[in-house]
């Protein structure tokens, strides 16, 4: 018995601890409120120092680049990369709502007023993050850590804390994702409309499901020639169990790290490639912000939406999504998109109000969980793809 439950993979028992934590949450909400907002605080606090696990993880990697002669190219085609991922993205996300809701041509004041309310809405509220920072500052150092002996051993000292840290992570990660498990059941049990809910989660399955079939047909077996099977057994599965858990791309950057090179990427294109995914890259909330808004408006309010606002806020949701940092639950995305369509739609204050709140809650907890999963394992098999693309170029066989 002893050795069966050994041989139980950890993502298998991550995924126990979520659903035995939700179901708990669920049903004692009230009771255990202190545990949701103890595990809150937790994840608030780490999320703070994740610009230093960012600066850990990716300096190593430019250096290891650098030195290898693929960094300057890699960089640039994996900036490239997630910008279009992005782009296209949004654009789904306008495609495929359009073609279940009701969305009118423009509204009567036009175009021009509607951006002028997108800019207007802009100002102010979309600002670079400390994330964004570390990337940079990451960058620099990994490039000149190369001529400076010192400062490159340290920056092995960080590549051997980042891959020691499996053993560690695999103890911890069930009891961690059962705690987050029992705040998402709390928050859940709380909401107030449940068939919205699970309509939204279904609307938000559906998004990422698409999204995710396209990454892999394409980026997985087209372009990376690698078994589907086999990325889904070895890496897909084990990261977004524990992605989904914590609901943010940044809290599971050293799993991603560590499970993309278990899989077999070459651990220099990982380094590079996940870090700077976990903070730029979350395609799949793009698609899903743009769907949300006439998903919102014709089933919960019973209203119409323009393609010309969809179109408007399609290219600024895509923006933020670049520049804002991976949060749990998804809250400055949640908030600025809802923020945006608010204003592009002319809401009163009353109105407002009601369609901002109601947004908040019906994108939280299971669909975060969702757009979470898919964002980091997308980044996962663009760091596959582009080991395959850069093995001969880094000297690396992948």
């Amino acid at each position: 018995m002893m050795n069966f439950v050994k041989q139980i993979p950890i993502y298998l028992w991550s995924l126990i601890s979520l659903i035995s934590g939700l179901i708990i949450g669920a049903g004692f909400g009230d009771h255990l409120s202190i545990i949701s907002s103890g595990t809150h605080s937790a994840l608030t606090g780490f999320i703070k120092i994740v610009p230093i696990v960012i600066f850990i993880a990716l300096c190593p990697a430019i250096s290891k680049l650098k030195s290898q002669g693929g960094g300057g190219k890699l960089a640039a085609s994996v900036i490239g990369w997630f910008l279009l991922s992005s782009i296209c993205a949004g654009l789904l996300g306008v495609v495929f709502s359009s073609l279940l809701f009701d969305i009118k041509m423009s509204s009567e004041n036009g175009m021009i007023d509607e951006a002028y309310k997108m800019f207007a809405t802009l100002n102010g509220d979309s600002r670079a993050s400390w994330p964004i920072f570390a990337i940079f500052f990451a960058v620099f150092t990994g490039l000149i850590a190369t001529k400076i002996t010192p400062l490159q051993k340290l920056l092995n000292m960080f590549d051997y804390w980042i891959s020691n840290s499996t053993p560690v992570l695999s103890r911890i990660m069930p009891v961690i994702v059962f705690f987050l498990g029992i705040t998402l059941g709390v928050n859940t049990g709380a909401t107030d409309s449940m068939k919205y809910y699970l309509m939204m989660t279904l609307y938000t399955f559906c998004l990422c499901g698409i999204w995710l079939i396209i990454y892999l047909f394409v980026v997985i077996k087209l372009f990376a020639k690698q078994s589907i099977k086999k990325v889904m057994r070895e890496y897909f599965f084990p990261t977004a169990v524990f992605a989904a858990g914590t609901c943010s791309s940044l809290a599971t950057l050293p799993v991603n790290l560590t499970n993309v090179k278990k899989y077999g990427a070459d651990p220099s294109v990982a380094g590079f490639v996940i870090p700077i995914g976990a903070v730029i890259n979350l395609d799949s909330s793009a698609l899903a912000y743009v769907a949300y808004a006439p998903f919102i408006m014709t089933i919960v309010f019973d209203a119409s939406i323009t393609w010309t606002a969809m179109l408007v806020a399609w290219p600024a949701i895509v923006i933020f999504t670049i520049a804002a940092p991976g949060l749990p639950a998804g809250m400055g995305t949640a908030l600025w998109s809802s923020t945006l369509f608010a204003s592009l739609l002319g809401l009163d204050e009353t109105q407002t109000t009601v369609f901002i709140t109601t947004w908040i809650a019906l994108s939280g907890g299971l669909p975060d969980m969702f757009r979470t999963a898919t964002n980091c394992t997308c980044d996962g098999f663009t760091a596959i793809f582009f080991s395959k693309k850069f093995s001969n170029s880094l000297g690396k066989d992948f």
